[in-house]
């Protein structure tokens, strides 16, 4: 025991000199003058001492060790940092500095800021409507464009680096109504804005609309039909813009004038209707007989339809081949 209380006085008495000469050395050499700027406006960095104060002292390599000092980022662009006296202080005591040979001016607090750029609600909503247009297979006159609810002014940090604007839609088959945007900016790979945009597209098309009334079960005819611009946004079906595509089909149910014809108004008439006397093919074999039969129902190309053979009386189910005949089933 005796052996060891020596060694740690030993110690003690050599490394006592090596304290109380850094202590002295401080105290008598290197005072520290601290003059903290009142308002400072940054690029987007990680901020020293030296960015928000003027620091003197007689010691050069001591003055550029605490103009070095980190005090922490700067704040977001459009926001405001207070940096304190206090929090230097504990800055310079992680440092290792001892702050109570450090003098101060009269301002004791900074106010940081960050360079910034503007991003206008404007532009964004600019850039939002040229990528929606990029994404469309109708052409741009046939829609109208309808901001609900524009997006405020943007500031991003004026660090002078490359902008890039990346834009997707929520739900990328959806053309009309009520849309959502995503818009995202980045500069230099690092993302600082991600924000929603709302459209409302309304459609416009050239279509086809009764200029009279059609009734059920009547087949259009083209003195039955117009082409008018009108808005599409919420029809669905909508079936031509051209006549043409139209005469011929039959009216499921009564059509008023200037309404808009959709797919569920309408279908192809019947080849054979119900009571029309029609040739029965029968194939059997290399024995090929054609007879004469009636209809029992309404029967479209390809569709199997009941029919009454003339001279057996007998009913049967055919095929339709096309608009006179019909080919029995065995």
């Amino acid at each position: 025991m005796g052996k060891e209380r020596l060694i740690m006085k030993l110690n003690i008495l050599i490394f006592l000199p090596i304290v109380i000469f850094s202590i002295i050395h401080t105290a008598v050499g290197e005072k520290i003058n601290i003059e903290i700027k009142d308002k400072v406006t940054l690029p987007e960095k990680q901020m020293v001492l030296g960015d928000i104060a003027d620091v003197s002292c007689n010691n050069p390599s001591l003055s550029e060790r605490v103009n070095n000092i980190s005090i922490g980022n700067t704040p977001w662009p459009g926001n405001v940092r207070k940096i304190e006296k206090d929090i230097i202080n504990a800055r310079l005591m992680d440092e290792g500095i001892d702050f109570k040979e450090i003098t101060y001016g009269s301002t004791t607090s900074s106010l940081i800021t960050v360079e910034s750029i503007t991003i206008t609600g404007e532009e964004i909503i600019r850039k939002a409507k040229e990528y929606f247009l990029s994404k469309l297979s109708r052409p741009e006159s046939e829609i109208v464009i309808e901001s609900d609810r524009p997006p405020m002014d943007k500031l991003l940090p004026a660090n002078g680096g490359d902008i890039r604007w990346e834009i997707s839609q929520i739900d990328a088959n959806k053309d009309r109504g009520n849309v959502q945007l995503i818009v995202r900016i980045s500069i230099d790979e690092k993302q600082y804005l991600k924000m929603p945009v709302f459209f409302t597209i309304r459609t416009y098309e050239d279509i086809v609309v009764p200029n009279k009334k059609i009734d059920r079960h009547d087949i259009l005819a083209m003195d039955d039909l117009v082409i008018r611009r009108m808005e599409t946004t919420k029809l669905a079906g909508v079936t031509s813009d051209n006549i043409e595509d139209l005469i011929g089909k039959r009216a499921i149910r009564t059509i008023l004038p200037n309404i808009p014809i959709t797919a569920e108004m309408i279908d192809n008439p019947p080849l054979i209707k119900k009571g029309d006397f029609i040739k029965v093919s029968v194939q059997s074999g290399n024995l090929h007989v054609v007879t004469k039969g009636v209809a029992k129902e309404d029967g479209y190309m390809g569709k199997v339809i009941r029919i009454r053979n003339i001279d057996s009386n007998k009913e049967l189910y055919g095929k339709v081949e096309d608009s006179t005949t019909v080919k029995i089933i065995f």
